[in-house]
């Protein structure tokens, strides 16, 4: 599982009949010549991944009542934390869910759980698609879990304030900016933090807003403040953006590499 999980209902939405719905504010999208951002121009709505054509995507979404989306994956921050630490680079989302569900089910997301129970719970083969595989890097994931639901400061964990949560997220061992990020936005409903994947760098990219020369891991910080710049600039919610951006990148993946290489 991988924290877009929580966009799949989301799906392409035909466009005509939404753009006759919000023309009204479409006409209020500065020229296409207009400064956005220091270098970077409006363009037009109708040119791919312009911040007008984002503006304007936006719009339609927010006619959309799945565009409302519930974040949360767990019913506790331990269960958040868990969930998230499920997922990453590399992991299907459906095995995710599916180990998330079981440690779950089985009562294992709890203080104090031996790593003996996690090993043997994310061993155990699951059914996708009526195959039986197995949850990758098992030995790995139920380390970090199990390191992490021992802790002695878990009844201490601050949850009035996202940026103090994100903080203090990055002291888990296996939790990086991007994750720490994900289980903030979950679990607060944060807009003050930014989930930077590959297909938000790639979109920001295309744009001009990142140089090629960031890493998402290393300029992680520099990366969340450009993007919700960007948010803010285009008055919109960062996490709903970002859901947006991460289904249509999915969905254009070829051709996005094609307009990077183009512009390179």
């Amino acid at each position: 599982m991988n924290y877009q999980l929580r966009f799949e209902e989301l799906d392409v939405i035909e466009e005509t009949p939404l753009l006759e719905r919000i023309n009204k504010q479409i006409s209020t999208i500065p020229r296409p010549t207009m400064d956005f951002m220091p270098g970077i121009k409006w363009g037009n709505y109708g040119e791919l991944f312009t911040p007008a054509y984002w503006k304007v995507q936006y719009l339609m979404y927010s006619e959309n009542e799945k565009f409302d989306i519930n974040y949360r994956l767990g019913d506790n921050i331990l269960e958040e934390v868990v969930a998230c630490l499920l997922g990453g680079f590399g992991l299907k989302s459906e095995i995710g869910l599916a180990a998330f569900q079981r440690l779950k089910t089985r009562r294992q997301i709890k203080e104090a759980i031996t790593h003996e129970e996690i090993l043997t719970s994310l061993k155990e083969p699951f059914v996708n698609n009526e195959k039986s595989v197995h949850y990758r890097f098992p030995n790995q994931k139920a380390k970090y879990i199990t390191e992490f639901l021992n802790r002695n400061d878990l009844k201490l964990i601050p949850l009035d304030n996202d940026i103090e949560l994100r903080d203090w997220l990055l002291s888990i061992n296996g939790i990086g900016p991007k994750t720490a990020a994900w289980v903030t936005r979950n679990y607060l409903n944060s807009e003050n933090v930014a989930i930077i994947d590959i297909h938000i760098y790639r979109a920001c990219l295309i744009m001009g807003l990142y140089s090629k020369y960031y890493d998402i891991q290393k300029d992680y910080v520099k990366l969340e403040k450009i993007f919700l710049q960007f948010c803010c600039e285009l008055d919109v919610q960062p996490s709903k953006m970002d859901a947006l951006i991460w289904l249509q990148m999915k969905e254009a993946n070829r051709n996005v590499l094609k307009l990077i290489n183009d512009k390179n």
